[in-house]
């Protein structure tokens, strides 16, 4: 395994921990008590899951060996 796997592996491992609990786990977080709706924690979370995702996918993607290209 080389560093971008791992680092690749890592990403994917913190984007469906920590993000989660905020964006998925806590939806009574959603709304105030006077009934006005406000997640901002949770769309940043969301959108750091997504990020890390990508980032995650990215990495581990470069760390394989390419193919070569011939006729």
């Amino acid at each position: 395994m080389n560093t971008k796997k791992i680092i690749g592996l890592l990403c994917w491992l913190l984007a469906f921990t920590l993000p989660f609990q905020f964006s998925l786990l806590s939806p009574d977080e959603i709304a105030h008590p006077d009934g006005t709706p406000n997640n901002t924690v949770g769309l940043i979370s969301f959108v750091a899951m997504l990020t890390l995702v990508f980032v995650g996918y990215a990495l581990v993607d470069a760390s394989g060996k390419k193919a070569q290209e011939g006729h």
